[in-house]
């Protein structure tokens, strides 16, 4: 229905520079944030946001500043898509994945890093997108973390299995062939 589309758009162009202001690291699509994130790197990092700091000057430094990115990227994706602008949402779940992953290994660091990242991307990712495969080999080949495709499926795939009954896109179908996995 495009009869509220200026609405929308512009709804959705003010929350997400909102959010981009207070908090850079949830500008734009991810591709370049995601080396940023995944690494705890200054906001001075993200070359094409300006002022880099933000509006406080906040960084990704701690549990919180990694909950608030995560969840502020996820809103801002949200957003984004209601508000009909171009782009996608994998990259930009890929960016949330990771400071949700970089979360909990400031709560597990018993758990190599790399794995916390891409592991919470590739959860992230398929439950929305239910693509188990292609999200675990892109992310294993972009990071050049090969030796985790193990890891990164079994998350996928706990991810797929946890939400398959949770249609989050509209053109998503049912697929009997899941259902009758899951449910007998």
């Amino acid at each position: 229905d495009n009869r509220r589309a200026v609405q929308r758009s512009l709804i959705g162009g003010v929350v997400v520079v909102t959010f981009g202001v207070l908090i850079p690291q949830t500008m734009f699509w991810g591709e370049f944030e995601f080396q940023t994130i995944s690494t705890l790197g200054p906001a001075s990092g993200l070359a094409h946001i300006w002022p880099t700091s933000g509006s406080f000057g906040f960084e990704m430094n701690n549990f919180n500043s990694a909950m608030i990115v995560g969840l502020s990227k996820f809103v801002a994706i949200s957003f984004t898509v209601a508000g009909g602008y171009r782009g996608g949402f994998i990259f930009p779940l890929f960016a949330s994945g990771a400071a949700l992953g970089r979360a909990i290994f400031f709560l597990c660091p018993f758990i190599p890093v790399q794995l916390c990242v891409l592991c919470m991307a590739a959860a992230l990712n398929v439950a929305i997108t239910r693509t188990t495969i292609a999200t675990t080999l892109i992310l294993a080949f972009l990071a050049g973390e090969q030796n985790a495709i193990s890891a990164i499926l079994a998350s996928a795939l706990v991810s797929l299995f946890l939400t398959a009954y949770m249609p989050f896109i509209k053109t998503q179908i049912a697929r009997a062939d899941l259902e009758h996995c899951l449910y007998t």
